[in-house]
């Protein structure tokens, strides 16, 4: 955005016209010495706009508001073009892809990270940084390779530890532990909590956490998993968003589930359940509340078989598994979805004996 100027012409009197000659040919003069002047000026204020624009998109980002996002990351790349501002061009490109890969639209982000991938540098710390961090993305959910994306994240950690980009580094941190081994996820997700206790990004402590709780899952450390998903839950309740909220209880209801604890597993579900089905009800439109009403049919149905009721548990995962599909589990977790069938497979055969 450039701002208006409101020049005020100075109207000279002259006593005769040879006067004025001298002063209209000084002005010609002094003319090209002002131009690369004024076109900086007006540059280094689209550059502080373009800034602008793109805090605005993290911050609807952030919101989860996806789509408001990309429009804003959108405008920020035409502003940072016009202002020849690099980094934040580098920076607008790639967060439009990853707007895009955030709603499992790929083939639309792709063309994106290849404009940011084509003009990121190491020299602008900022730019390189978030191009890192988004093309590991695509690497771990497009390209569905785990270990080309861990090594783009370690590379991410190691330089924006070395820039002194502290929640960059977190980031990093925080995408191995997701795309790593079962011995890398909590080596890297302890060593992400750590540093976000020491440099106080709370706001990181969340998902750290809840991250770890499911890697222990997988781990079958059931106990372990307890106590990471309720420290999640409490940094969770902190923030101002429902979803995190709703997911954090559906997990420490899931945990209990996994302790044998029935009683509380039970209790944590339905309240869960019961507050995602009217969420979803209320944003018919919102696809991510409308997956968990999907989850919570599957956790009360895995919850009912184990209280000793199979036939209405294979109900809860036959209601579950069209809502997942329609969420995009085929694209982003296709083994949950295996797992998931196998389940509804076995319980059905058990049945017909």
């Amino acid at each position: 955005m450039r701002y208006v100027l409101a020049i005020i012409p100075i109207l000279l009197v002259a006593g005769c016209a040879g006067s004025r000659v001298p002063a209209a040919r000084a002005q010609t003069e002094r003319e090209p010495a002002s131009v690369p002047q004024k076109e900086e000026f007006f540059r280094e204020v689209d550059r502080a706009w373009a800034a602008d624009q793109l805090k605005a998109a993290d911050k609807l980002f952030a919101q989860g508001q996806y789509d408001e996002a990309r429009k804003k990351y959108e405008e920020a790349t035409e502003s940072a073009s016009g202002a020849r501002d690099n980094s934040v061009l580098t920076e607008a490109y790639a967060q439009v892809a990853r707007m895009y890969s955030s709603q499992t639209k790929h083939e639309e982000g792709k063309p994106w990270l290849a404009k940011a991938g084509a003009i990121a540098t190491p020299d602008e710390p900022l730019g390189w940084s978030r191009y890192l961090g988004v093309r590991g993305r695509f690497e771990w959910q497009d390209e569905k390779d785990n270990d080309k994306a861990k090594a783009t994240f370690i590379e991410m950690y190691d330089y924006c530890r070395k820039h002194k980009l502290f929640s960059r580094e977190l980031d990093a941190a925080h995408m191995v532990a997701i795309v790593g081994s079962p011995d890398e996820q909590v080596e890297w997700a302890l060593k992400a909590i750590e540093a976000a206790e020491k440099g106080g990004e709370t706001g990181w402590l969340a998902p750290l956490w809840n991250n770890l709780g499911w890697t222990y899952e997988s781990r079958g450390e059931y106990d372990k998993m307890l106590d990471a998903l309720l420290k999640a839950r409490e940094y969770h309740y902190k923030g101002a968003l429902e979803l995190p909220k709703l997911i954090a209880d559906f997990g420490v209801g899931r945990a209990y589930w996994r302790n044998e604890r029935y009683k509380e597993a039970r209790i944590w579900l339905t309240d869960a359940f019961d507050r995602a089905k009217a969420a979803a009800e209320a944003n018919p439109d919102d696809a991510e509340q409308a997956e968990w009403v999907g989850w919570g049919h599957v956790y009360i149905g895995d919850l009912l078989v184990s209280e000793g009721k199979p036939a209405e548990g294979l109900k809860e995962l036959k209601a579950g598994r069209p809502i997942l599909v329609k969420s995009g589990i085929e694209e982003w977790w296709p083994e949950a979805l295996q797992e998931l069938d196998d389940k509804i497979a076995k319980l059905a055969a058990d049945a017909d004996e």
